[in-house]
């Protein structure tokens, strides 16, 4: 009866190990698939304009 509940165990701990990397590998391919997406131009003008706001000149700019 112990083979039966540790052989259950090992069956179920492969399959837990199966799907998970599963789903590591689908992760690592959706998260390539963003990292090489163009980024919007207004997405990059907003940044730009983020940057400029808190850059050093700009606060020597206005005291």
């Amino acid at each position: 009866m112990d083979d039966k509940k540790t052989g259950g165990r090992k069956v179920a701990d492969t399959e837990r190990k199966r799907r998970g990397d599963r789903l590591g590998e689908q992760l690592r391919r959706l998260y390539d698939d963003v990292t090489h997406e163009n980024v919007p131009d207004d997405f990059l003008r907003l940044l730009e304009e983020a940057d400029r706001s808190h850059s050093p000149d700009s606060h020597n700019k206005s005291s």
